[in-house]
């Protein structure tokens, strides 16, 4: 299963509107996402949790043991489980527009989608930086889905973290997705 990711993420079946699975930083920024100064002039490496991947994008996390790796691009990652049940997906890209503008134009066009029905998309923040939440859910070839995206900006880049998942399958994919969200670290 491959997702594809764009700028602004939609309809999983909508390529153009975005996000879409194919049969399926400062110092003082909070710990593990910027260096820790030691000695005036000199910084420790950064401390990154166990099991960290370090991406091209700009940033490393702790992806489940055992599931598919696929590079969409250099800033693109994606991880599908054993069973093809749940994809995630990390990015990162130049921060344009307002995020909240961006994913709401995409939504609009996922409403004219497959079954396409938005649960939630609202402005919250995501360690302290600001952020966005897309929660819907699809149909992709007959099968339902449920989607959760969350984007946010740090220092003129914009990041996401991505899920797509099977509904019968929530409770263990969402343990997942926390799991992978709280090892995210922006490097």
């Amino acid at each position: 299963m491959a997702v594809i990711l764009a700028t602004n993420p939609g309809s999983p079946e909508d390529d153009q509107a975005g996000s879409s699975p194919s049969r399926p930083s400062s110092a003082a920024s909070s710990p593990g996402t910027g260096p820790s100064s030691t000695v005036e002039g000199t910084s420790r490496p950064q401390s990154l949790p166990p099991g960290s991947r370090r991406e091209a994008g700009g940033f490393a996390w702790v992806p489940p043991e055992d599931w598919r790796r696929d590079v969409q691009t250099g800033s693109e990652v994606h991880y599908t489980s054993p069973d093809a049940e749940q994809e995630l997906a990390a990015k990162s890209s130049l921060a344009r527009d307002d995020l909240m503008d961006s994913w709401q134009k995409s939504e609009e066009n996922a409403q004219q989608g497959r079954q396409y029905r938005k649960i939630r998309l609202e402005r919250t923040t995501f360690r302290g930086h600001p952020a966005v939440v897309w929660e819907y859910t699809f149909t992709l070839q007959g099968d339902p889905w449920h989607a959760q995206l969350l984007g946010f900006t740090v220092d003129g880049k914009s990041y996401q973290i991505n899920t797509w998942y099977r509904p019968g399958i929530e409770t263990e994919a969402l343990k997942t997705y926390e799991r992978v969200k709280e090892t995210f670290t922006v490097l």
